[in-house]
């Protein structure tokens, strides 16, 4: 906002230097050519017509173009006074709807911990002493049982899946340790891809808006790469704010890759990038993405650490 201030400022000098100069390079001219003279002297020739009287019709015809272009300008600004309300309300709409699936989310989240998890624990351990009471004696009663086992943590392993796809358990315990489980799980899953991870500046815990946005856009932005980068190196970037003024640091991120790159022209087709885009929207942030030289593309979010700047 500071910055689009200040090019308008700096758009309205220079319309103002523009108009000066040429008032008096008009009057320049008007008094080194005797404009008025030459003017009074060619409408006494027309004087049948009433030429001389030219020039109150002109100045009339000034006003009018003057009170008309005010009105349009009273127009426009009226439109984008309104679209501008549309837009802040669309934000809002967004901001709301992304913390009501994320409380949604952890709902579900806590669901599946407390009731599902307790049940597979229950079904395990019967399965566990059916087994150690059976012995080797009932092999068909052992071999159920060893099967209720396998589904069993079968289960289990699709419900931690699910629970850290819902609410990834590190968010609890900071940005850094929230990111860093992050890339080495996916690392761990992609092991031909190289991924460095680096941290830059003072570590500072943002609210937890910012850290799920940036959690949900790194998240986004290695599946991407995964499935359609076909990139061998991917470097993320995370700078912590520098600034000693709250109302002006910012969090950045940065993922590069050396991949395939993006198709701009399907870029606005992606939903997950859409999201993105309106989730650091809805915080007063800034979402990007770029193809990048020679290979690859380039990711950048920024966001406001000040809730009342992204408020």
């Amino acid at each position: 906002m500071p910055e689009k201030s200040t090019n308008m400022h700096a758009h309205i000098a220079t319309d103002t230097i523009v108009v000066v100069s040429l008032s008096l390079l008009t009057w320049f001219f008007a008094r080194y050519f005797d404009l008025s003279e030459r003017f009074y002297n060619w409408s006494r020739v027309w004087e049948n017509y009433q030429a001389d009287e030219l020039f109150f019709p002109l100045f009339s015809l000034s006003l009018g173009l003057i009170w008309f272009s005010y009105r349009r300008y009273q127009h426009v600004k009226i439109n984008d006074f309104n679209t501008r309300i549309l837009l802040s309300e669309n934000r809002r709409l967004v901001k709301r709807l992304t913390e009501t699936q994320e409380n949604e989310r952890l709902f579900l989240a806590q669901e599946l911990h407390d009731i599902f998890a307790q049940h597979l624990t229950a079904l395990r351990t019967n399965a566990e002493t059916i087994q150690a009471l059976v012995g080797n004696e009932k092999m068909a009663a052992l071999n159920a049982a060893k099967m209720i086992t396998n589904n069993v943590e079968k289960l289990h392993h699709i419900t931690r899946s699910l629970l850290k796809t819902l609410r990834p358990p590190p968010l609890d315990f900071g940005v850094v340790m929230a990111i860093e489980d992050l890339v080495t799980e996916w690392q761990h899953n992609h092991s031909s891809v190289h991924c460095q991870l680096n941290f830059h500046g003072d570590q500072s815990e943002p609210c937890e808006k910012s850290v799920l946005t940036l959690y949900r856009t790194i998240q986004e932005g290695l599946s991407n790469i995964s499935r359609h980068s076909k990139a061998k190196n991917v470097v993320i970037d995370f700078y912590f704010p520098t600034s000693t003024n709250e109302h002006s640091s910012t969090l950045k991120l940065r993922m590069i890759d050396n991949g395939s790159g993006i198709n701009l022209e399907r870029l606005q087709e992606g939903l997950g990038l859409i999201g993105l885009r309106e989730r650091a929207q809805s915080l007063n942030g800034q979402f990007r993405i770029s193809n990048n030289v020679p290979s690859g593309c380039i990711l950048n979010l920024i966001l406001p650490i000040n809730e009342a700047v992204q408020n």
